[in-house]
């Protein structure tokens, strides 16, 4: 089977565009996102799928929102619910609910 990122590329596309267009605010943080940030920089727009496409999820407006890369680098699989809260817990200098490997975005004590 194909990899569903690239066999919904249109739609993908289409999806990011709506949202570039309109210039939301992070649906996951809730803080404004700069546009003109290119990937790989973790403050760059992204759209993340509600329920992600691993989980069943689809790609379309319905079930996608504006983020931060680095949000949804959090978000990972789990629900959106849960991604608000560990963001808000992280931004106000909490320590992870869950391991990750550390990034280049992320404070590790060695």
């Amino acid at each position: 089977m194909s990899n569903p990122r690239y066999r919904n590329g249109y739609r993908r596309r289409e999806v990011q565009a709506y949202y570039r267009s309109r210039k939301s605010d992070c649906y996951i943080c809730g803080r404004p996102i700069d546009y003109t940030l290119r990937p790989p920089h973790p403050w760059s727009f992204v759209v993340d799928e509600t329920v992600a496409i691993a989980n069943g999820g689809r790609v379309c407006k319905a079930n996608s929102g504006p983020a931060h890369r680095w949000c949804n680098a959090v978000k990972g699989t789990h629900t959106l619910a849960w991604a608000r809260a560990e963001v808000k817990r992280r931004l106000s200098g909490g320590k992870p609910s869950v391991a990750m490997k550390p990034s280049d975005f992320e404070a590790v004590d060695w």
